[in-house]
Formats: structure tokens, C-alpha cells, sequence
């Protein structure tokens, strides 16, 4: 299937389709630092324009929902009267740990009790990162990045490792990235619990996902369970090939992306 044929595909049956996606490197092009990322241009008002058409629209991504929030202008959205989900575009943050229509942000149960722990996991990580690597803390979790140091292949098996032994310590999940590794709650809580979640008891009968990463896996997963689903993968030097053998469409990378989502919302 190609770009095309996946429009046609989502375009069949609106009210009933659902588009969700990641953020870093699929509507937002893959950047050295992590704080320098922002959504390619139109991608705001671009996924609002679906919303209003299509059956459920929602972006999960491993950043902060409040970051999403603000980088997507999802404050003060109004719905559609009677059609739950219609017209709004809902954020997942922290892999799915907070949720947010762009007015209130919601926590997961439990998540609360281990903030604790995740800042000892900070404290260690920054302790005893190699040189170079930046230690984001995003509040509930913790990144490691390296993107921009040279020696990729040393950085990344030191990071592991280190990663590796902090999990082991304090009972935190170690899960890779994109030249970064991440110190996660164990809670079940994931891209594909996020897609299940946002799937179920809607009436939904096709559900695409855009992704781009190793965190993206769960929420192939997800829509493979699906009775109509299809794997959108934005490509990268760093995609893994996984991604690409699972996936229905390849894309080139983020514009790829975009354009696709923009004459979705064209035909709609």
C-alpha cells in the first residue's frame, strides 16, 4: 500500500475512523536536542481539521502533555455536542502516563507514588552519565539522550548499561529510544495501552497509526489486534527496522507524514 492508497483507506468511513500518531519525528522533524523540536508548520491547525471530521484524533508521545499542549495549541478546544471525541484533538504525554483534551491534565492511578524513586533514578543518572549525555527529566520518567555526541556506538551500549543498572535499583523500566534510552514507570502503561484504550467502545471500524520509533512497536501492536488497522511508519537513519517490517506504509520521513495527513483532511 502507498501513501495514496492509505488515504483512500482512512477517508472510507469518517465518523467511524480514528488517526492517532506520535509526535517527535513523525509530525515534527528529528532535531539534535530534544528541546528544540517543534511541529512542522500547519500541523496544529492540520490535526484540528481532522478532528472535526473524523471519529477520534489523538497524538501519544513520550514528551510532557503539557509540552504537547502548548506546542499544538490544544487549549480551549470545544467538542462535538453528542459525539464524544469528535472535534477534539486528545494528547497523551509521558508514553500515556498523563492524558489531556488541552484543558486539564490527568494522571494515571498510582503514578503519584513513585516520584520518589524517579528522582533518586535523576540524581543517579546525572551522577554518573557519561560526558556529553543529557539527562532530561520529564517528571514522571527519565531520558538519556546522545544525539549529539560523535561516537554513537560507544555512547549508546555505555547508556544502556547505565540504564540498565539504575532499573535494576530502583524497580524503574529501561526501554530504548532514538539515541536515548528511558527510565519508565512499570505500570503497564504504554503507546499500545494508549491506542487500546482510545479504540475501545467507540464504534470505531478503522484506526491508523503513524509512528517513527522503538516506543511506536506497542502501538503496531495495538492496531494489529484490530479488526481494520493500519501501520504508518516515518521513516529515519534511526527508525528501527522492526517498525518497517511491521508497517503496512512507509513514509520518507515527517513531511511525508504531514502530507499525507493534510490530504486526508483535504478529501475529507
Amino acid at each position: 500500500m502507498n501513501a495514496s492508497d492509505a488515504v483512500t483507506w482512512l477517508a472510507r468511513s469518517p465518523m467511524t475512523t480514528a488517526v492517532f500518531t506520535d509526535f517527535d519525528g513523525t509530525l515534527s522533524a528529528v532535531v539534535a536536542r530534544a528541546e528544540d523540536a517543534r511541529p512542522l508548520p500547519g500541523v496544529p491547525e492540520l490535526l484540528k481539521r481532522l478532528a472535526a471530521k473524523l471519529g477520534y484524533v489523538g497524538v501519544v508521545s513520550g514528551r510532557q502533555v503539557a509540552w504537547l499542549v502548548d506546542q499544538l495549541a490544544l487549549s480551549g478546544q470545544v467538542g462535538t455536542a453528542g459525539l464524544a471525541g469528535r472535534g477534539i484533538v486528545h494528547a497523551a504525554g509521558l508514553h500515556g502516563l498523563e492524558r489531556s483534551t488541552g484543558d486539564s491534565v490527568q494522571l494515571a492511578e498510582g503514578v503519584t507514588d513513585w516520584l520518589p524513586t524517579i528522582r533518586r533514578a535523576r540524581d543517579q543518572a546525572r551522577a554518573q552519565a557519561p560526558a556529553g549525555v543529557d539527562v532530561e527529566d520529564k517528571g514522571y520518567g527519565v531520558t538519556l539522550h546522545w544525539r549529539q555526541i560523535a561516537d554513537r556506538e560507544g555512547i549508546a551500549e555505555a547508556v544502556a548499561g547505565l540504564a540498565q543498572r539504575l532499573a535494576a535499583s530502583t524497580g524503574l523500566a529501561a526501554r530504548a529510544g532514538k539515541a536515548s534510552m528511558e527510565l519508565v514507570l512499570p505500570i503497564g502503561i504504554d503507546k499500545g495501552s494508549v491506542v487500546r484504550e482510545w479504540s475501545a467502545g467507540r464504534g470505531l471500524e478503522r484506526v491508523g497509526f503513524l509512528g517513527d520509533d522503538v516506543s511506536d512497536l506497542s502501538a503496531f501492536a495495538a492496531v494489529r489486534e484490530l479488526a481494520a488497522g493500519l501501520k504508518i511508519a516515518v521513516a529515519s537513519a534511526e527508525m528501527p527496522s522492526e517498525l518497517v517490517d511491521q508497517a503496512d506504509v512507509v513514509l520518507a520521513g515527517p513531511e511525508e507524514a504531514v502530507a499525507l495527513l493534510t490530504e486526508l483532511a483535504d478529501r475529507l
